[in-house]
């Protein structure tokens, strides 16, 4: 008589209900934190587009349902899965009710994570890696850390974008934000400071890393190379919108035509971040 394994007759209809049972508890611990993270979002001026991250990582999950399913119906759990999901769970706990709220957002994604791990081991996590990465990019840092970056990219866009300028003979000077030109200062704003471009560029630059490279070190490369790709497009705005103040006025240069430049700066960036991928491929 022959008879069939496990593996060969697929995972048991009840391991997947227990699977979806345990998916559903994890999004219930998670919840407070998710509903507290929205708010942050609605407070930020650098994380608007933070609501369309669990969208784009749910159209993700939707793209390789395939290679899920195929996993999902041979289901291996290590011995170790339930230590790893309780772990996960009751650091997400601790630091939701502890208020910090940084490390709780990041308890999003871990926890997820390992609910992979724990119901189908290290080969089920992998397929949710990169969606699991747009999770934790939704996640603002601390506020100190955000304010304390946000003045030090000030300081260091206007100093460079007037080193620059000085360079070629302009007559122009720095005063911690201020720029001062003949007859005009001028204020970096937060908006100058590559900060928003950061933020922004960094979800983009997984999606361009996964799809257009292969490797991890190229990967990593160029998601670290959004930082000095995004704080450079921002200083040649500054650099560009000075040079319009003296060409045309600063009423012309901080009107319409300011926030073109702040448009062609992201898409600036977006192509920097394209073409490194195209030269690391």
């Amino acid at each position: 008589m022959t008879g069939s394994t496990l593996a060969e007759r697929g995972t048991p209809r009840s391991d997947l209900v227990l699977a979806a049972a345990i998916v559903v508890l994890g999004i219930s611990v998670c919840a407070p934190a998710i509903r507290q993270l929205s708010y942050l979002w609605k407070d930020s001026d650098f994380y608007g587009h933070a609501y369309a991250l669990p969208v784009v990582a749910a159209y993700l999950v939707y793209g390789d349902r395939q290679r899920i399913a195929r996993l999902l119906r041979k289901l291996q759990p290590p011995i170790y899965g339930a230590w790893v999901v309780l772990a996960a769970a009751s650091f997400e706990v601790l630091m939701y009710v502890g208020d910090v709220g940084f490390l709780a957002g990041l308890g999003i994604p871990l926890v997820f994570a390992s609910l992979a791990i724990g119901i189908g081991g290290l080969a089920l996590l992998r397929p949710f890696l990169l969606p699991l990465c747009f999770i934790a990019l939704m996640v603002p840092p601390p506020r100190f850390l955000m304010y304390e970056l946000l003045f030090r990219l000030k300081l260091f866009v206007t100093d460079t974008a007037v080193a620059l300028m000085q360079a070629a003979g302009q007559t122009v000077i720095a005063e911690g934000n201020k720029i001062l030109l003949p007859g005009e200062t001028l204020f970096v704003a937060d908006a100058c400071t590559g900060l928003t471009s950061i933020v922004t560029l960094l979800p983009l630059s997984c999606i361009v890393a996964y799809f257009l490279s292969h490797g991890t070190w190229r990967r990593l490369v160029i998601f670290a190379s959004v930082v000095p790709l995004a704080v450079a497009a921002n200083i040649l705005r500054v650099v560009v919108t000075v040079g319009m103040v003296s060409a045309v006025g600063i009423d012309t240069a901080q009107g319409s035509l300011h926030e073109t430049f702040g448009v062609a700066t992201y898409v600036l960036g977006t192509l920097a971040v394209i073409a490194v991928a195209k030269v690391l491929r």
